[in-house]
């Protein structure tokens, strides 16, 4: 059996830039290593698929732990993230595994999870930290540098790239964990086990691997996370 939510969570809430912000919530679940315990178990059925952007294999999950992290999104995250209600939810356990050398050029830089959403259409995201290490790192958000159709024609670029199965030379082979021409660092949210953090996924993120020498795949001893993306309806501006 999977656990329950927390009902009486630490929850705080931090600017980002601009009017996006970060929830931020604490002591999450009420047993955290049961979840631990079921990403072990079901470790053969991790897949690192081919073309998944994500730096290592994920098993997807929903059911009852999906419907509970739904009802903290709508509890805790739907007024700070000016969402009016979830229109579609995705989640899954995740292991970062790959090294800086083995990244795709995308996975180098900042990303954003979902662009060209109809009008009135946004999307969340939830990372839930289930390591005690936490020289694994947190997450990181950036801010962009340059205008939009900049960024646009970098992303088209770094596609490029990848279905050539070539690097980009002014993009080195690393976890995106600091300011770049492009990106400015704006907020790292450190990690704690049993804290989960919701934010928008149309900012550009990425997991603060600083250590990635670090990574294993064992889910008991990696960097084991439950992910989490909603596709939202939004409040009227």
């Amino acid at each position: 059996m999977l656990p329950l939510l927390n009902p009486q969570p630490r929850v705080g809430v931090v600017p980002i830039f601009d009017d996006h912000r970060c929830v931020i919530i604490d002591d999450f679940m009420l047993e955290p290593e049961a979840l631990v315990d079921f990403a072990a178990n079901n470790h053969m059925n991790f897949q690192d698929l081919a073309g998944n952007y994500y730096p290592g294999p994920e098993l997807p999950f929903g059911g009852a732990l999906a419907a509970r992290i739904q009802d903290s999104f709508l509890q805790h995250a739907r007024a700070p993230l000016g969402a009016r209600r979830i229109l579609d939810m995705k989640s899954r356990l995740s292991l970062v595994t790959r090294r800086p050398q083995d990244l795709l050029p995308g996975q180098r830089l900042p990303h954003r999870d979902f662009t060209g959403l109809p009008a009135g259409v946004g999307v969340g995201a939830m990372v839930l930290y289930l390591f005690r290490d936490e020289r694994f790192g947190g997450t990181s958000f950036f801010k962009p540098k340059v205008p939009e159709p900049e960024i646009t024609a970098l992303e088209n670029d770094l596609r490029r790239h990848e279905r050539a199965g070539a690097a980009m030379p002014d993009v080195p082979p690393t976890f995106a964990i600091a300011s770049s021409r492009w990106f400015e660092k704006v907020l790292t949210v450190e990690p704690r086990y049993n804290r989960a953090i919701f934010y928008s996924g149309g900012i550009f993120h990425s997991g603060h691997i600083h250590m990635p020498e670090l990574m294993v795949g064992d889910p008991r001893t990696g960097r084991l996370t439950a992910n989490a993306f909603f596709q939202l309806r939004m409040a009227a501006g």
